[in-house]
């Protein structure tokens, strides 16, 4: 048997609630069998009274069994009287004005006995919900304050160390007389500058992951797509780029985490591509939709939306994953689990705090479609100054 730990005060409280309800039940049962003649009814008015005191009684074990402190044990015990007197106490005032209004009432005793005993396992069941959720949330916050503690100290000992590594390979390159020397200082150059700037947008999701409310602008997705796909053309030799884009440039409402949203989808479309001639089709149009009308907060209304579409021709994407891979438990498009999951459930996550939303269609003849939807934004350079004129008295 388990041992029963201190402090023993609200335990031997909640049962001793339990134990009390249960002497009135068997003192309501040995009444009732002196009373009446049929036998299973004083059992059945025994046994509703008794399975919740007996619960109780439990409850009260279990509490001191418990890694619940003392205040907590208290709180659990707090919550168990408190529920019996509510539910008891209801019914009982029930009672009282029945007969108050000279109307009869049988057996008030064993209704009240019943109703307490359901209110005290219910409140002391609710008390428990309560502290285990207080306990889980300040784990929560625990776990979440280490993470970005370690997260801080691995940046700053990469920063550190990329740091000394550029200087070295700009010394090398400085002082190379050979030319493949200074080719590979520069590629080194190269690399560690991207691993800094990897580093820095890895803290900038993660702080747009924990913002509720994050701070949007007029973001030119033109030049955001254009970027990125420069960035595929030069890493993927192999890849067959296509584009249908509006000729000037189009502002979506967004944050300067829309070039790693754009181009995780852009990446995931070539690196699940088993095909000897990938191809990516990517196209933009800009209309009118009520479809983002929610994320506005005015249903009567519809806002231009601009639609970004991203096709492959790769092996596409099943029906009953369609929704899935948004999800951070899931661990890739492929059957041998390859990726992380992380990135399609942050492209999800990124667009609804841009108020828009990213679907997947499927591509004609084979492959998929990631529809991105944004609603449309202008810039504060483009918005109509107000006319001085209006507002300020000119002298005649």
């Amino acid at each position: 048997m388990r041992r029963l730990r201190g402090p023993w005060g609200p335990p031997l409280a909640l049962g001793g609630v339990g134990v009390l309800l249960l002497a009135v039940g068997l003192w309501n049962f040995n009444r009732e069998l002196a009373n009446l003649v049929i036998q299973w009814g004083p059992v059945v008015a025994f046994s509703q009274i008794a399975i919740p005191s007996l619960v109780v009684v439990y409850g009260g074990y279990r509490l001191a069994a418990s890694s619940f402190n003392r205040d907590e044990r208290w709180r659990v015990t707090l919550f168990g009287l408190v529920g019996m007197a509510l539910v008891a106490g209801g019914v009982y005032t029930t009672i009282i004005v029945r007969l108050a209004e000279a109307r009869p009432v049988g057996e008030p005793q064993y209704v009240v006995a019943v109703m307490a005993g359901v209110g005290a396992a219910g409140g002391a069941a609710m008390g428990s919900l309560s502290i285990t959720s207080r306990r889980d949330a300040r784990q929560a916050e625990r776990a979440r304050d280490n993470f970005e503690l370690l997260n801080s100290i691995i940046r700053h000992d990469i920063l550190n160390s990329m740091m000394i590594v550029q200087s070295r390979a700009e010394f090398i390159e400085d002082e190379a007389e050979d030319d493949r020397i200074r080719e590979f200082a520069d590629t080194i150059l190269t690399q560690t500058s991207g691993v800094v700037d990897q580093v820095e947008r890895t803290r900038a999701i993660l702080q747009a992951l924990r913002t509720s409310d994050p701070r949007l602008e007029a973001i030119d997705l033109e030049a955001v797509v254009e970027h990125e796909l420069d960035t595929i053309r030069t890493t993927y030799d192999e890849v067959t780029v296509e584009t249908d884009l509006p000729s000037g440039p189009v502002h979506v409402r967004a944050d300067d985490l829309l070039d790693d949203v754009v181009g995780n989808v852009l990446s995931n479309a070539v690196e699940h591509n088993d095909k000897d001639d990938p191809r990516v089709v990517v196209s933009a149009s800009v209309r009118d939709d009520d479809a983002l009308a929610d994320h506005s907060g005015d249903e009567d209304e519809s806002e231009a939306v601009v639609e970004l579409r991203i096709a492959d021709n790769g092996p596409g994407v099943d029906d009953d994953l369609k929704d899935a891979v948004f999800r951070r438990d899931e661990t890739g498009l492929h059957e041998d689990g390859t990726g992380s999951g992380f990135g399609l459930f942050f492209v999800d996550t990124m667009m609804r705090k841009y108020g828009g939303e990213v679907t997947i269609e499927d591509n004609d003849p084979e492959g998929a479609v990631f529809v991105f939807r944004f609603s449309r934004a202008t810039p504060e350079s483009d918005e109509p100054s107000e006319d001085l004129t209006d507002v300020v008295e000119v002298p005649a």
